[in-house]
């Protein structure tokens, strides 16, 4: 039977020690335990494959009165720019010489849940795996590990000896790459890297000229590149500020006080339950219905907030681990 706790040092320090960066605790690290971050940031991933289309944009505003930060390397260092707004597009610049890209996939799935279970079978046989979403979720050997032509093709062959029909070598060859690029104070920059962030941690995104709906996101936003030639606008988000924007889109504002407690002690826990899921593009989770609809601050609604407020610090948990808490928002 799964039960609802609140968070407690002595009861979560072991569920949640991925959260925290701590030494191997020694005996009087035991006698006095570290607490738990109850709202840690999370990494989600609002603008999924930019550059897929050479006509991708994101436009980024300030809140009025407010001005954006923009900051990314340059060969002389770290730098830092400030504007109230800035538009993102897609550039493509040849390389110097080609380049071949290539990756071991073990399966295709319809959904991550599916990807996973495979992925724990392979795991078992001794193979290690990492899980992507280029279009439908596929189980990779890990790219870290089988790091050469001659390990992957090794791998390729062993399991073709046996029995395994499935596994493939994907190949392509390079000639040109993608790179993001904005212009400010007459300069153009282009980065395949950009942070960015405002003194009130509220930013607007809209991906075409004259949104009339644009996402308005708390927090701060990264562009990064991600494991197929595309990149992701990650916003760096704490917890309970996300669930702000997922309670209300994934239940409503309107139903029974306790029905909205218990969508919000579920979106918590399948959030945390679910931080390694895009790890091979260093985020956590997605906004759309592939993990939680998420719209950050975009339309808050009191009764919600009222209910994440109620239920800070509460998840769903069964034999002391995280309940896969999956649910879905329409029946009937």
């Amino acid at each position: 039977m799964a039960k609802m706790i609140l968070f407690s040092p002595p009861k979560v320090l072991s569920i949640f020690c991925f959260l925290i960066l701590s030494p191997i605790p020694t005996l009087a690290q035991e006698q006095q335990p570290q607490a738990p971050d109850l709202n840690p940031t999370l990494k989600i991933g609002v603008v999924q494959h930019f550059g897929d289309k050479p006509t991708d944009q994101l436009i980024l505003k300030a809140q009025p009165g407010d001005h954006l930060t923009l900051q990314f390397q340059t060969p002389q260092g770290n730098k830092q720019l400030q504007t109230e707004s800035v538009l993102l597009k897609m550039g493509v610049e040849p390389l110097p010489q080609p380049e071949v890209e290539e990756r071991v996939v073990l399966s295709t799935h319809r959904s991550y849940e599916n990807a996973e279970e495979d992925a724990q079978q392979w795991r078992s046989l001794g193979l290690e795996v990492e899980l992507a979403q280029p279009d439908r979720w596929q189980v990779w050997a890990k790219r870290s590990v089988y790091n050469t032509p001659l390990l992957r093709r090794w791998l390729i062959d062993s399991l073709q000896a046996q029995g395994h029909k499935i596994p493939r070598l994907e190949t392509q060859v390079l000639t040109q790459k993608r790179t993001p690029y904005w212009t400010a104070a007459g300069y153009r920059y282009n980065r395949n890297q950009l942070e960015i962030t405002s003194p009130q941690n509220v930013i607007q995104v809209s991906q075409k000229t004259n949104d009339p709906e644009p996402l308005v996101y708390g927090g701060s936003l990264r562009l990064q590149p991600d494991a197929y030639g595309t990149y992701t606008l990650v916003n760096n988000v704490p917890l309970e500020t996300y669930l702000r924007g997922v309670v209300p889109h994934e239940i409503g504002a309107w139903p029974p006080d306790a029905s909205i407690q218990a969508q919000a002690v579920l979106a918590r826990t399948y959030a945390l339950r679910n931080l390694q899921r895009f790890e091979a593009d260093n985020y956590h989770l997605c906004a759309n219905t592939d993990c939680q609809v998420y719209r950050g601050l975009t339309e808050v609604y009191g009764s919600t907030d009222q209910a994440i407020e109620v239920t800070k610090g509460l998840v769903l948990t069964h034999n002391n681990t995280l309940t896969d808490a999956v649910y879905f928002s329409t029946s009937g």
